[in-house]
């Protein structure tokens, strides 16, 4: 069974020391990795529980992948099968955001997609030149969403009177191959990263290179953090999970609060906390009032 899946998936398998036949799956996911324990089906990212969202959607494939699929063929969410439910939905919580964040910054929307991973799904030559648009906003790109499951992307930007648009893609198999419910949230999860690591590349300076100081549930508690480390001469943000973007499920205990530094102010920040180098992260239960060090 667990062979199976990690075939059908591209993932990988570790089986645990005891023989017993359980073990964990390791899978890529955008720009990180998740591991899902078998046969308990516990979904982690970063050695925590990950969010209800992400778990749901990864464990439906795993169960239900059925091999590569790819971009040759893209097809926009309302083209799926049974989507017309959810098409409207899906254009406000997972397009329309990136429209508003990106329909007149192509460069930011580049940098942000080479971040995440995201590759032009083809070169793009102009007639009779040797111009190729490899790396443009408005050419397809796709997104490692998971390793049989890349999402597209493609950006019209504003320009002589035309209001941008943009539109996000799925492989035509694939509304065969899993549920359309999954693949909307699919498509939310990963607006809601792009947004996020656009945000963590504006505080860089267009760079990537941040750590994480300290983790919340409680988005209060994050925002006094980073109140706390600007009043030091430290520049900070908080970076939700992509439920609390999607779903507006912060204040519940569901989505965490990441507070993000440059890799360089790491050091500093924890000593402007008394965090000690062992402290990293601080974590605020969903019944606590404050974060433990």
């Amino acid at each position: 069974m667990p062979g199976v899946v990690s075939e059908a998936a591209a993932v990988a398998f570790a089986a645990g020391p005891d023989g017993s036949g359980g073990g964990v799956f390791t899978v890529p996911y955008m720009d990180t990795t998740l591991h899902v324990s078998f046969p308990a089906a516990v979904v982690s990212d970063g050695g925590e529980k990950a969010v209800v969202a992400v778990t749901i959607v990864v464990l439906h494939y795993l169960a239900r992948s059925v091999g590569p699929l790819d971009l040759s063929e893209p097809v926009r969410f309302a083209g799926l099968p049974g989507a017309g439910a959810y098409a409207a939905a899906f254009r406000s919580h997972a397009e329309v955001p990136l429209l508003q964040r990106f329909g007149e910054d192509g460069d930011t929307y580049v940098r942000t997609l080479r971040a995440l991973g995201g590759r032009p799904v083809a070169d793009f030559k102009a007639e009779g030149t040797d111009a190729v648009a490899v790396d443009g906003p408005e050419v397809v790109w796709q997104v490692p969403f998971l390793p049989n499951l890349p999402l597209g992307i493609r950006l019209g930007l504003a320009e002589d009177g035309m209001p941008a648009e943009c539109v996000v893609m799925f492989p035509r198999r694939a509304g065969f191959a899993y549920h359309v419910e999954d693949l909307a949230v699919a498509g939310e999860l990963m607006s809601a990263r792009l947004l996020q690591v656009a945000e963590a590349l504006e505080a860089a300076g267009g760079e990537v290179d941040l750590s994480v100081l300290a983790t919340f549930f409680d988005p209060t508690e994050a925002e006094l953090v980073v109140g706390k480390l600007r009043s030091a001469g430290i520049e900070a943000i908080v970076q939700g999970d992509a439920l609390s973007v999607v779903y507006g499920l912060s204040m519940e205990g569901h989505a965490r609060h990441h507070v993000l530094v440059r890799s360089d102010d790491l050091v500093e920040a924890r000593g402007a906390l008394d965090l000690g180098s062992g402290e990293a992260e601080m974590h605020s239960g969903a019944d606590e009032g404050s974060g433990e060090v």
